[in-house]
């Protein structure tokens, strides 16, 4: 049933030119196919990582949970999703990011399900409950880096360096738009409904997509359904890497031009956006008094610029790279993180409700810009760099 369905979508080696023309979709709707699966399939994977920030209050007040302990989940998370972004990229590598995919959104389906029965039955924040709370949330982290790794592989395999960073600009606010959701669907059940069943909810949208990304994904342009557009992007791109190339070593990619200085900056920028990411709506209801629905609400603002300012910087990378002829997107990044300065101190001091409204958009909008180029376009351009001869290492 999948390879046929697959056959209909993409072509197969064994139909004619006449059959292929008839049953396959065109090559821009393939890519547009594309896009569309992985925009999904990571907007699953952020609406149930935000879903846990969302009843952060919930669990603090209804399941004992302190601020403090909360916080060691929170870094236990983050410690563990920055390892799996090592190894679920290497793995993905060499096992097709598609396969690492689909078993990486299972998995993450299965863990807050766990964690709802847990919080179910009275396993909280003490003792040995809270030792597994940590394990399990610290599992949860990992599994969760299969997402970004694997969906921007798939799409480096699919789009050509031409216009990449406005495509990726737009793809990349997948998470942003997951944010929105899951904050939304958070608060529309949080008044009605105890906070572990919200984590029930997002598994079965989780595991929904991953049955549909099983049916109908496919990880890179197939060659024999290509036509003179895709002759284009494979002769200048490399080649069908679902079916053929060796991986990249570390040693390989860790030489690529720029990597470390790139590496560096998003460390750093990603201190500040997880800070707001994991904290913001428990520090709008718990720090200046706003109503734990509303304090999500508010939240999504810093979504809703990351949309605005992922668009405008991956639009002006791509500027800057026509005219230099080569990726050269640093400058649109450092510019934007320089006047993001001026929102995040007013985010800093104010007290304002109305005030910090407005400061969550702009911040949104200055850090969301440097943060998709970084983890899309730019790892792309490196993935695709021509020191690597066509190896595939753009999960890396």
């Amino acid at each position: 049933m999948v390879k046929s369905i697959q056959d209909f979508i993409y072509g197969g080696p064994e139909q004619s030119e006449k059959e292929r023309a008839k049953c396959s979709f065109t090559v821009d709707a393939r890519m547009l196919l594309i896009a569309l699966l992985t925009f999904m399939t990571y907007v699953m994977y952020h609406a149930q990582r935000i879903t846990f920030s969302g009843v952060a209050s919930s669990m603090k007040d209804e399941a004992g949970f302190s601020a403090t302990k909360l916080g060691v989940m929170s870094t236990g998370y983050m410690f563990a999703y920055a390892i799996g972004q090592f190894v679920c990229g290497r793995f993905a590598d060499f096992v097709r990011p598609k396969r690492a995919l689909v078993f990486g959104m299972l998995c993450c389906a299965m863990l807050p399900v766990i964690e709802g029965f847990m919080g179910a039955n009275g396993c909280v924040g003490e003792g040995f409950c809270y030792v597994l709370w940590i394990f399990v949330r610290g599992l949860e982290g990992f599994v969760q880096a299969t997402g970004w790794t694997c969906t921007v592989a798939i799409m480096g395999n699919w789009f050509p360096q031409e216009g990449r960073g406005f495509v990726m600009g737009i793809w990349a606010t997948n998470s942003n738009v997951g944010d929105i959701f899951g904050l939304h669907l958070t608060s529309a059940l949080l008044d009605s409904t105890a906070w572990y069943v919200i984590l029930w909810v997002v598994a079965g949208f989780m595991v929904s997509w991953a049955i549909v990304n099983m049916l109908f994904l496919r990880g890179a342009p197939p060659p024999f359904s290509l036509d003179w557009q895709f002759q284009e992007v494979a002769a200048s791109e490399a080649v069908d890497q679902e079916t053929s190339g060796e991986s990249a070593s570390i040693g390989e990619i860790l030489c690529l031009p720029g990597l470390l200085q790139y590496s560096f900056s998003y460390m750093f920028l990603k201190l500040v956006n997880y800070a707001l990411f994991l904290w913001l709506p428990f520090y709008l209801s718990e720090g200046i008094g706003v109503d734990k629905s509303l304090a999500t609400l508010m939240s999504a603002r810093f979504d809703m610029g990351f949309i605005v300012g992922a668009i405008l910087a991956g639009l002006a990378s791509d500027i800057t790279t026509h005219y230099a002829g080569m990726p050269m997107r640093s400058p649109i990044v450092s510019s934007f993180l320089l006047i993001s300065l001026l929102p995040m101190g007013i985010l800093r001091f104010s007290t304002d409700p109305d005030v910090i409204k407005y400061a969550i958009f702009f911040c949104g909008i200055l850090q969301g810009g440097p943060a998709d180029a970084l983890t899309s376009a730019v790892s792309v351009d490196l993935g695709k760099h021509p020191s690597l001869q066509g190896k595939r290492a753009t999960s890396t």
